[in-house]
């Protein structure tokens, strides 16, 4: 039987609207025959060596774990002189992790989701006057079979921690975790299959995703703050009972001996909210529109490809496609009727202002970063010996990131060099001038956070935000200009071809470690003995405006080499 046989359609609508057109019949059990005839045995060999790889890491990695701490447990309890602490961070400690799994998983359907076919698949088959369920179907049940193993392992482990603190025997533990945990993940996988399907789905998703990720965040610190001895009997109870995450902690909570005593309830809840949203996923897959379908395909081709050539650029532009060019709704209609300066000389910054302007989850997720980041700072000031080290180098990082969000029109300058065809000067002079919104904005905002910490026990905390937020900048704009890998880099020979990977991840990271590095240094390194205390702050911040002074001349060497390599 050939392609051509079995006719198309140009629309990719399936046999459903074939029919409904009064069109061509429907195809299915014939084009399915010739297909798994065709496969066959190739399909076999593939999978039987997907098995296999499984296998051999489960085995390696989460086997020896799983067994090892299985007979810690049959011996004595190896987490016993912390079951006080695990005890009062387990209600807001089990919601954290169901609440952040659930949410990454959701969240995953914005590029990819649960429903994806290979590219030929998608390019042919769907084309053909076949009916959607009996080919989305299997694929559909292949992403929950993956999500609800992934589960039970999670579950399973979790089982043993718990048993491993003496809260519970393992007996109950094991099936109060496991069920709700495959639940959860079931529940979680019909939800991103809603939103693969939807765009409205998917825009409400992305526009109520900073406040789920504040929910998750606010699940940690409260997790932390049980740990510490500040439980809120009354949070942990709204918890519990705000969404499937919290019905399936409470199962765990009774077989653990806490204070559970709805959990029947709360369990039966959970497991009809599962098979009705099971049973609602037929309908949800059968509507899947062919040209999600062909996106998501191209997205998860361009991100295996950016992962073999280790670019995590193209992995994230791949991975959101067209959102980031998307309009922005009355904010982006109200930033478009801004007038462009006068001067020549402020138009990049104009641009690189008005891509905030329009993109306000960038700045926000920078504020955001610039919390713990100050925290950090803080606590290194407090601290003696190879531990002011690490805090500096945490506080310098999440620094970074902070910036790294602000950078955007860099790198998108820096992806395509024709962007900056309207401008007569230098392409490295324009690559200068995107710092200096991001500069502006981290400056301000690092102040702003810094004004407590300056009036209760360190004055010196915003000559800090200025000593680091240029160096901060730069090894952004280093990132953002950074020169492809060369191949002789990843494929290097015998000698180098197992260090490859590493060796490219090294070549995109130097210059973000160079700055964070440079930064630690700087900011914790004890100034020699005899200099007045009352310079150090001035001599710092000196150091460090020469550190970035160096490296934003190293981005002029690496722009100038994007146009004239």
């Amino acid at each position: 039987m050939s392609r051509t046989a079995l006719g198309t359609e140009a629309d990719g609508s399936g046999g459903a609207d074939a029919r409904r057109k009064g069109g061509t019949a429907d195809r299915t059990a014939e084009t399915t025959q010739w297909l798994r005839a065709r496969r066959g045995a190739g399909r076999a060999r593939r999978f039987a060596y997907a098995v296999y790889v499984v296998l051999v890491l489960l085995l390696g990695w989460y086997g020896l774990f799983v067994i090892g701490l299985f007979h810690e447990i049959g011996h004595r309890r190896p987490l016993a002189d912390s079951a006080e602490t695990i005890t009062r961070m387990l209600p807001s400690g089990l919601v954290f992790v169901a609440l952040a799994g659930f949410f990454l998983t959701v969240r995953d359907a914005l590029w990819r989701g649960p429903v994806i076919l290979p590219r030929p698949d998608v390019d042919w088959l769907l084309a053909l006057p076949v009916r959607r369920r009996p080919v989305l179907l299997p694929w559909f049940a292949l992403s929950a079979g993956i999500w609800a193993f992934a589960a039970l392992l999670l579950g399973f482990v979790g089982a043993l921690l718990i048993a491993a603190a003496g809260l519970g025997r393992i007996g109950l533990l094991a099936p109060a975790c496991l069920g709700p945990a495959v639940c959860l993940a079931l529940l979680a996988v019909v939800g991103a299959t809603v939103v693969e399907r939807s765009r409205k789905a998917a825009d409400r998703l992305r526009r109520a995703t900073p406040v789920l990720l504040l929910a998750v965040l606010l699940s940690a610190v409260q997790a932390v703050a049980a740990a510490w001895g500040h439980r809120s009997t009354v949070l942990e109870t709204v918890e519990l009972w705000s969404g499937p995450w919290g019905w399936a902690a409470q199962p765990v909570l009774a077989a653990a001996g806490r204070s559970a005593p709805l959990w029947p309830a709360a369990l039966a809840l959970l497991v009809a909210a599962t098979a009705a949203a099971l049973v609602h996923a037929a309908k949800v897959v059968e509507e899947m529109p062919a040209a999600v379908l062909r996106s998501r395909g191209r997205a998860s081709g361009g991100v295996l490809a950016g992962i073999l050539a280790v670019d995590m650029r193209s992995v994230r532009l791949a991975m959101t496609g067209d959102l980031e060019i998307r309009g922005r709704g009355r904010v982006g209609r109200w930033a478009a009727r801004l007038s462009p300066p006068r001067s020549p000389g402020l138009l990049v910054a104009w641009r690189d202002a008005l891509g905030l302007i329009m993109a306000p989850r960038r700045p926000g997720l920078m504020a955001l970063l610039l919390v713990p980041a100050g925290a950090a700072a803080d606590a290194a000031d407090g601290t003696r010996g190879g531990t002011v080290y690490l805090t500096a180098a945490l506080a310098a990082l999440l620094g970074y990131f902070a910036a790294a969000q602000l950078l955007e029109p860099a790198r998108l300058d820096a992806d395509d060099v024709r962007r900056t065809a309207w401008s007569p000067r230098p392409y490295e002079r324009l690559a200068l001038e995107h710092a200096l919104v991001p500069m502006l904005v981290l400056v301000v905002t690092g102040c702003l956070l810094a004004v407590p910490v300056a009036l209760s026990a360190h004055p010196a905390a915003p000559l800090v935000v200025l000593a680091a937020a240029p160096v901060l900048v730069a090894a952004g704009l280093l990132s953002a200009y950074r020169s492809p890998v060369p191949v002789w880099v990843l494929y290097g020979g015998p000698v180098l071809g197992d260090t490859g990977p590493i060796l490219a991840m090294l070549w995109y990271a130097i210059g973000p470690m160079t700055g964070v590095v440079g930064l630690t240094v700087l900011l914790a390194v004890p100034f020699p003995v005899g200099i007045p205390q009352a310079a150090e702050p001035l001599g710092r911040l000196a150091a460090c405006w020469v550190l970035a002074l160096l490296m934003f001349r190293w981005v002029l060497g690496r722009a100038r080499k994007r146009v004239r390599p």
